[in-house]
């Protein structure tokens, strides 16, 4: 199917992960090269609705927009107060109009590695999305590159590990490098 995960490199991916879980969890700011804002930071709202021209798009109103297997897109809001809201943003310049950037992983909300969950092209080649995921969870992350409703390119890096903690948080990650 277009937007079937190949695990080829997932298996692979996965047990460099389940060392590096064990780590996460006794020093998990020394692992996280990508930066993590929390929603109420010194910059307060920008870049999460903010002023800043184009980032509000990513936002979609708390919404986040799955992809299956068959096409299907599925919005949802959060439905319980325990849950966050996790912005993912990266940059990346796509070669083609039929391509865009894309986040998966290990939770249902991030497609299991089996469904995709797209982000949104703002400008100047920065992508980004918003997801609900459970407060002070670990979740591990990609992003792909999508064409054609197709993934054809993961990241080449191991699996991204993320700690939710209790607030809304902006995730700005670099391409294949963490």
């Amino acid at each position: 199917m277009a937007e079937k995960l190949s695990s080829s490199s997932l298996l692979r991916d996965r047990a460099k992960a389940a060392s590096l879980a064990q780590s996460v969890s006794q020093d998990p700011a020394g692992h996280e090269d990508w930066e993590v804002v929390s929603r109420h930071s010194s910059w307060g709202d920008v870049g999460l609705g903010g002023s800043l021209e184009g980032l509000s798009q990513g936002m979609n109103d708390g919404r986040s927009t799955l992809v299956g297997g068959r096409g299907w897109e599925a919005d949802g809001k959060a439905t319980s107060p325990q849950q966050v809201n996790i912005q993912f943003k990266v940059h990346y310049t796509t070669s083609t109009d039929v391509q865009f950037i894309a986040v998966t992983g290990d939770h249902e909300n991030l497609g299991g590695w089996t469904r995709y969950i797209p982000l949104h092209y703002c400008k100047d080649g920065l992508w980004s999305h918003s997801v609900f995921l459970p407060a002070d969870t670990v979740v591990e992350w990609k992003f792909v590159l999508v064409e054609n409703r197709e993934v054809t390119r993961w990241e080449e890096c191991s699996n991204r590990l993320l700690q939710t903690g209790h607030e809304d948080k902006v995730v700005h990650g670099w391409w294949g490098i963490h």
